[in-house]
């Protein structure tokens, strides 16, 4: 019996001792992590990590999900996502891209894509969680962040209509150095998949990466390099399929050929 108990014993402290080692070489190289702990008040983890330098941040019901950069200071290393339920902090995670283009969308792109086109809704989702890490953490920066907003060929708001951002005052600045808007065709719904368009919304995004419009240039050269980096992203059939679905029609103006390989 007593061999039966420490056996147990051993195995509990064997099973702690793991679950330490593990927790202790994920987070240790985010030493503000390692600050905070469950159950921790949102007033006193703002003291550690201040709402207002956030990257982004989403809120539904008693849940709140908040992501900053980590290291704390720096763009270009991991994100971490604290998860708080009723005030409390529950738990966290590095680099959980799919909630942080939950709350990148949730408030830098439009409640008529959000709501009303589905398609493009879940393509903007699939090409953020396609391209590189670093061009990721470049398009979703919030000081210069990428608007995505609709525009209409059809039915009566072709003439006119508007779409909203909402800010609050708890919401981290935005748009200290700018921004981009990249405006969305209902046409796009004519789509039957989402994949043409991912090809057209990683185009758009690769100019974003390439700063093509800020330098003032966008000719034949700059689409082939938008057009090269989004097969570096894996979109190479996305592109081919919105190639043949939205691209130049018989009688439309001559536009940019991928250029052609010699014999």
């Amino acid at each position: 019996m007593k061999n039966r108990v420490y056996g147990v014993l051993l195995l509990v402290l064997m099973l702690s001792s793991i679950a330490y080692i593990y927790a202790f070489w994920h987070f240790k190289s985010v030493d503000k992590v390692k600050s905070v702990y469950a159950g921790m008040l949102k007033n006193v983890f703002d003291d550690i990590y201040p709402s207002r330098a956030a990257r982004t941040s989403r809120l539904e019901g008693a849940d709140e999900w908040i992501t900053f950069n980590e290291p704390f200071d720096k763009v270009d290393q991991n994100m971490v996502t604290f998860h708080f339920y009723k005030g409390r902090l529950k738990d966290w995670r590095l680099d959980d891209r799919a909630e942080v283009i939950e709350e990148y969308l949730g408030e830098f792109c439009s409640q008529g894509i959000v709501q009303g086109m589905p398609k493009i809704h879940t393509a903007l989702k699939n090409v953020l969680r396609g391209m590189s890490l670093k061009d990721f953490l470049q398009v979703t920066d919030r000081q210069r962040p990428v608007l995505f907003t609709e525009y209409y060929y059809t039915g009566t708001a072709r003439f006119a209509n508007t779409s909203e951002i909402i800010a609050s005052e708890d919401d981290a600045p935005a748009f200290e150095k700018g921004i981009t808007i990249i405006k969305l065709g209902d046409a796009l719904n004519e789509a039957e998949t989402s994949a043409p368009i991912e090809g057209v919304l990683a185009h758009e995004l690769a100019h974003r990466v390439l700063d093509h419009v800020k330098k003032g240039r966008v000719t034949c050269t700059e689409e082939r390099e938008a057009n090269a980096l989004i097969k570096q992203w894996g979109f190479a059939d996305q592109f081919a399929k919105a190639s043949k679905l939205f691209g130049r029609k018989a009688g439309d103006p001559a536009s940019c050929q991928e250029e052609q390989k010699s014999n």
